[in-house]
């Protein structure tokens, strides 16, 4: 019984989030020596992989170490730089269909939304202030996740003893899902569950790329909606991603997926501000879209897989719960 009951102790120290990203770095891995890359770039991919795991392991394992005032908040933030790390990393495995077979698909989709009158009106209606809020919407795109995670990393710490949501009509929503307020959970599972959702939804859209090799249609077909207008924040937009894109086309959205992941991770603690959230998820989304960074479809299958991951997490951290219910006397 007791080295069961230590065993147990070992293997919930990694955080599942933490698993995640061990077990996609992992078939990064085994996809450098599968796939034809470059022998330097395998070299430096397996060299940095293997140190990054060998991190996460440690900051995991080591009781001391993982919760130190000094390695507790890089454990904490470690995600956030670890999930560009994962972009860029998958970029490698992209291979151009010269055919362009699928985006030749997915502007005929587009074409019938972009150009339908109610669209056509709307941007002619509002120019040029709604080009503008959608350019700083997609601007803001790459800081929503930490600035999502900041949100709950500074909510007040939960009491001590406290290990799981007490189960009440109060804090379920109407579908079912545990609504934790101040103090339900430790901080722990809060920044676990997170970034459990966030990375779900990400990692999903990176292991994807080499199945759905597209070009931006901002780059092949250069269509933009509505009226011309002054570029202001597009052109910061377009210097961006010439020096931090893969200049590869995702599907599903990264973007979309992430934002919508984080929102709907902060409503589940901070009801709120989980509000403004979505609002700001959905702005980016069809900013993708007007902006011509992403298809419809990109968009769209994006916000998807983020409810999806809020959906998986979600019913992981049940579990969990579950289990130290039963597990705890």
């Amino acid at each position: 019984m007791a080295n069961s009951t230590l065993g147990g102790k070992l293997s919930t120290q990694l955080r599942f989030a933490e698993k995640t990203l061990l077990a996609f770095f992992a078939a990064l891995l085994i996809a450098s020596f599968a796939l034809s890359l470059p022998g330097t770039t395998r070299v430096a991919l397996v060299a940095l992989n293997v140190m990054l795991c060998g991190l996460l392991v440690a900051l995991g394992k080591d009781e001391r170490l993982g919760r130190s005032l000094i390695t507790s908040p890089i454990r904490d933030w470690l995600p956030a730089l670890l999930m560009l790390l994962a972009y860029r990393e998958s970029g490698l495995f992209i291979q151009a269909d010269p055919a362009h077979r699928l985006d030749h698909l997915f502007i005929l989709w587009d074409q019938r939304l972009l150009r339908s009158r109610w669209v056509e009106g709307a941007l002619y209606a509002s120019a040029p202030w709604l080009q503008y809020y959608l350019e700083m919407c997609y601007l803001l795109c790459y800081p929503v996740v930490p600035l999502g995670f900041a949100a709950l990393y500074l909510r007040e710490p939960a009491p001590a003893g406290q290990r799981g949501p007490r189960r009440t009509q109060k804090n379920l929503s109407s579908r079912g899902v545990l609504r934790p307020r101040g103090g339900a959970e430790s901080r722990s599972v809060v920044f676990d569950r997170f970034w459990t959702t966030v990375l779900l939804a990400t990692l999903f859209c990176y292991a994807v790329y080499p199945a759905f090799p597209l070009t931006p249609p901002r780059v092949l077909f250069n269509d933009v909606p509505g009226p011309l207008v002054p570029p202001l924040l597009r052109h910061l937009n377009l210097w961006v991603l010439d020096r931090l894109s893969v200049q590869a086309c995702v599907f599903p959205s990264a973007h979309a997926a992430a934002v919508t992941a984080t929102a709907l991770a902060v409503g589940a603690y901070r009801p709120r501000l989980g509000i403004l959230f979505c609002v700001m998820a959905l702005s980016i989304a069809v900013a993708t879209i007007y902006g011509r960074y992403h298809y419809t479809v990109d968009a769209l299958a994006g916000v998807l897989v983020g409810v999806a991951a809020f959906a998986i997490s979600t019913r992981i951290r049940r579990l969990g719960y579950r289990r130290d219910r039963t597990i705890t006397p």
